[in-house]
Order: C-alpha cells, then structure tokens, then sequence
C-alpha cells in the first residue's frame, strides 16, 4: 500500500563512464567506415606508349611507338599502350574505359582504336577495344591474347617482351 520510490541518481564517475563509452564506440565506427581515396590520375597523351613505372626503355619505347605509328597509318586504326603502377580503387576495367575516353582513342566517328593497358603492380592488364574494332578484336580474342601472347612472359618478368606481343 504506502510504497516508497527510490530513485538512484547517477554518480558523476558512472556519467562520465557512460560518455566515454559513447566517445570510444563513434571512434570505433568511424575507424570502420571505409576510407574512400581519390581516383589516380590519368597520365597525359604524350606518345603512342606512355610508361609511367620506369618499366620500358627509352629505346623499346621509341621502338614500339614507330611500330604503332606504322600501323595507324597501314590501317588507320589506332593503339596506345600505358604502364601504370596502380589503377588506384578504379577496377582496371574502369581506369582502361576512363584512359580509353579521356585520350579519345581512335578515329572520330569510326571508333577503331585500342588500349592495351598494364597496372604493373597490381598485376592486372586489359585490353579496351573502340566499338569500331569489336567485330575484329572480341573480348575472347583480347582475352587469348593477354593469356596467350603477354602473361607468359610477364611470369618470367619481360614486360616489354609480353607488351611487344600483345601490341
């Protein structure tokens, strides 16, 4: 009948001891959340074969580039090649497609390029083909050509050999 309610105030050590754990749980998921990085440039359009890893000479540069400058001017279709270190968060997918559009690889209206692309340290090539060119280069044959042509040589660390048989 006459029940007497107790009520329990909080000690000032319990205060501080629940705002603590607050603090430490918003530290903890913020350290979860995961860190979003800046997409890793685009190199510039300088040349036919743009090495930025330091991996290819001078001369096997200058080589390669008279040998796709020859084809342009064969064929008309144009190929670049870029050796990157990291595509950065980008899949090399979409870094090959981001290059592909920003260099405005092959000719206008006919699409007829390619880019033969190389994330040396992320050990990830691809071969990005202009719509103009699908019909000739499909993705099964762009595929037969990194397994078959580039990665042989690139296991025994040749990169310019394996580029120079991809190309």
């Amino acid at each position: 009948p006459n029940k007497q309610r107790v009520i329990h105030m909080p000690t000032s050590s319990s205060v501080l001891q629940r705002w603590r754990g607050f603090w430490m749980a918003c530290w903890f998921a913020l350290m979860c959340l995961p860190v979003q990085a800046a997409n890793v440039p685009l190199p510039p359009l300088n040349d036919w074969v743009t090495d930025t890893t330091g991996t290819l000479s001078r001369a096997q540069q200058q080589a390669m580039s008279q040998e796709l400058q020859a084809l342009q001017l064969e064929k008309g279709a144009q190929l670049f090649v870029l050796v990157v270190p990291t595509t950065g968060n980008d899949s090399v997918e979409s870094y090959a497609r981001r290059v592909f559009d920003a260099w405005k690889v092959g000719r206008k209206k006919v699409d007829d390029g390619v880019l033969l692309l190389v994330a040396k340290d992320d050990r990830r090539l691809r071969i990005e083909v202009g719509y103009g060119l699908e019909g000739a280069i499909t993705d099964l044959q762009a595929g037969r050509i990194i397994r078959e042509q580039i990665t042989p040589y690139f296991a025994q660390g040749d990169y310019a050999a394996g580029i120079a048989a991809g190309v």
